[in-house]
């Protein structure tokens, strides 16, 4: 499972399967955010047949703002005025394939 999820995140942010690791987070280290974030996370779910009626987008993405850099250098340089989310890593997209629904932050069973 975890291999076909790399080739997936890979094809989908266009970075190379062997440099994916189960910590990396998709917004704060691969940088996936706004519109992009939603239309991975539909295909994630469409291609590993997750429900995610459980997942609320919000906690883990921001609106989108990739094109803004006014608003990207008032964050670095005011770091509290950015958007807090919850770190989205590969092991819990992996944990939520292999039980076809959403377990972020749930324990193995």
């Amino acid at each position: 499972m975890i291999e076909a999820l790399r080739e997936f995140v890979a094809e989908e942010l266009k970075v190379n399967p062997a440099k994916l690791k189960d910590e990396d987070r998709l917004q704060h280290d691969l940088g996936l955010d706004g519109a992009d974030a939603a239309a991975f996370m539909e295909k994630f779910a469409a291609r590993f047949e997750v429900d995610m009626t459980r997942f609320v987008f919000s906690d883990y993405f921001g609106k989108e703002s990739l094109g803004c850099l006014p608003l990207w250098i008032v964050w670095i340089v005011i770091p509290p005025l950015r958007p807090k989310v919850k770190p989205l890593t590969l092991a819990d997209l992996n944990k939520s394939a292999r039980a076809k629904k959403w377990k972020r932050g749930w324990k193995s069973s």
